[in-house]
């Protein structure tokens, strides 16, 4: 169903607003200045040549249940290896990181599902190295990469994270269940599963941008237009919910994604489905700092995998106590 744009969406010029994202989160809207408009591989298909407000079509669709799916992750301890030879540094770090679900129980309740944590040690430059196990179970699996960037091995602990949730993701899914991955679809590898990405923070205009302008325009529980992203993606733009009045007009606003092998027709019932339900899961201010576009079940969920996680304080202390072992029985060997 075709609507016409909502006008609360339009906000006086040269207003000034106040991010509801905590600082520490920066915030949802990162587009820039100078982004020189629409990504080259979009293509508007659902409505022709522009996007327009749509409110759910059809019935419900019978989904027994919904799993939304995220991970965490966290650098324990930075490492590093000298040779004394060369000089050379290779930098590493030990962490760790987990990936869950929550989903929709008897009765629509929330229930956590499975999960998964994982420790390891990720070396750049090239250079490899193990740790021992010790007491209280603390073990690592070791990765080398050959980047000598200061940052590469935390950007890898994310790829890895994320290509976990790509997996579970894709275990979850099954003709009565709705599965929502918390970002982008990069790392779910079956194209044929409908299974959707949530995201919550834009980096970039993907509409041209007389389309762009008019996302701000839709109502709360209202998705634009399925666009097409490359060869591989379709997308939409979601609100949530109205932000506060002092709220930028992007507040509440997400971006959906679908695979493009499932179908369009099949990319648009789920869209619609999105559109119907998300509504009721937005995040609340007053316990997550990242609301509304934090959904409510997503940041329960970070909250248990940061738990499962375990202190922090005894990660690092455990990596010490590794490393120390390690030297301790280097040195007997020589």
């Amino acid at each position: 169903m075709a609507l016409s744009w909502n006008l609360r969406g339009s906000q006086p010029e040269s207003a000034i607003y106040v991010e509801e994202w905590a600082p520490a989160y920066g915030g949802p809207y990162l587009i820039g200045p100078d982004e020189d408009g629409a990504a080259a591989d979009v293509v508007l298909m659902e409505d022709g040549d522009e996007i327009r407000p749509h409110l759910p079509a059809g019935e419900a669709q019978s989904f027994a249940r919904i799993a939304f799916v995220d991970g965490v992750r966290r650098v324990e301890a930075a490492l590093y290896q000298h040779d004394p030879a060369t000089g050379q540094i290779a930098r590493g770090i030990a962490g760790s990181a987990a990936c869950g679900a929550v989903c929709t129980g008897n009765h629509g309740r929330l229930e956590f599902g499975e999960h998964r944590v994982y420790r390891l040690l990720v070396w750049g430059s090239g250079t490899t190295g193990e740790l021992p196990e010790v007491a209280g179970g603390w073990q690592w699996r070791s990765l080398s990469i050959a980047s000598d960037l200061p940052d590469a091995p935390l950007h890898e602990l994310q790829t890895v994270m994320r290509e976990e949730e790509g997996r579970l993701a894709e275990s979850l899914w099954s003709e009565d269940t709705l599965v929502i991955v918390d970002g982008p679809l990069n790392f779910v590898r079956s194209r044929e599963v409908p299974v959707l990405g949530y995201v919550k923070t834009h980096h970039r205009a993907l509409l041209p941008a007389e389309q762009h302008m008019k996302v701000p325009l839709l109502g709360p529980g209202e998705r634009t237009s399925v666009f097409a992203i490359g060869e591989d993606r379709y997308s939409c733009y979601l609100r949530l919910t109205w932000g506060t009045t002092l709220a930028g007009p992007w507040s509440g606003i997400v971006r959906l994604e679908v695979p493009q092998a499932v179908g369009a027709n099949l990319a648009i019932a789920v869209a619609d489905e999105a559109t119907r339900m998300l509504p009721s899961f937005a995040g609340v201010p007053h316990r997550d700092a990242r609301a509304p576009q934090n959904l409510q079940p997503i940041g329960s969920l970070e909250t248990h995998l940061r738990h499962l996680l375990g202190d922090s304080g005894l990660a690092n202390r455990a990596v010490r106590e590794a490393v120390a072992l390690k030297s301790a029985t280097a040195q007997k060997g020589t």
